[in-house]
């Protein structure tokens, strides 16, 4: 059995964020192992506000100030979270990315030389995801390590 050193999570905030937290937590502490938290701020988001900061006064919105403004909220929600759920024991880091967010998850697996992915089968979308491809088919796809889906009810 391999031993697990480094947990990858992937937050995106949904109503499953928690116990998928809690489950890789979980983990983390009966291995001694880091977890490493990843929130990715969506391309598609980006890309949105970019077409709205093309139209709209700069004193309103800029792409740099919603992407500052989305770093800052998203580390927080990410260390008010680990806070409440993750026991004091396990090593936490928080990573900001921006992008597309399988593309960045497996970014992170690659750079921190994760030994496990741990992510819900669901995530903050439904229909989009079904049509399209979930995140996590797409990480289950091309990960290069182990990878462990919660299949989670609201």
């Amino acid at each position: 059995m391999t031993n697990i050193k480094r947990v990858v999570v992937g937050l995106d905030f949904s109503i499953f964020s928690s116990r998928v937290l809690e489950y890789a937590a979980s983990i983390a502490k009966r291995n001694r192992a880091e977890l490493i938290v990843v929130c990715v701020i969506d391309q598609k988001e980006i890309d949105y506000i970019k077409t709205i900061c093309e139209h709209e006064d700069p004193a309103i919105i800029t792409l740099e100030k919603f992407i500052d403004d989305e770093s800052r909220k998203r580390t927080h929600s990410a260390e008010t979270l680990t806070r409440e759920l993750v026991p004091k024991q396990v090593p936490v880091r928080i990573i900001i990315m921006l992008g597309v967010p399988y593309e960045e998850i497996l970014k992170v697996v690659d750079t921190e030389n994760a030994d496990l992915v741990v992510m819900s089968s669901k995530g903050r979308t439904n229909f989009h995801d079904y049509m399209f491809g979930t995140t996590s088919e797409k990480i289950f796809r091309h990960c290069p390590v182990s990878v462990l889906s919660l299949n989670l009810r609201k």
